[in-house]
């Protein structure tokens, strides 16, 4: 872990790695513990790395909706592949 904090431009707080966010439960509640990397763009696009489970998730939209770190469309979705590696 490189930093734990706010974010300066997002305004959330983020435990930070080189270049990607690590899982933290405040800032993103539907992404598990584990050596996860990830981050989001604004509209709802989403990109997990999670080394633990060897899975790559990619999520981009084609209809923006609120959100800066990812949107309850990505998190649905995020949820329910990880229901599926259960």
């Amino acid at each position: 872990m490189q930093s734990d904090g706010a974010d300066l431009v997002v305004g959330l707080p983020v435990r930070r790695g080189i270049g990607f966010a690590l899982p933290k439960r405040e800032t993103a509640p539907w992404i598990p513990d584990g050596r996860i990397a990830f981050w989001g763009g604004w509209g709802g696009s989403m990109i997990i790395a999670d080394l633990d489970r060897r899975t790559t998730i990619s999520y981009v939209m084609n209809r923006m909706a609120p959100g800066i770190l990812g949107s309850d469309r990505s998190a649905a979705y995020v949820r329910a592949v990880y229901d599926g590696l259960s």
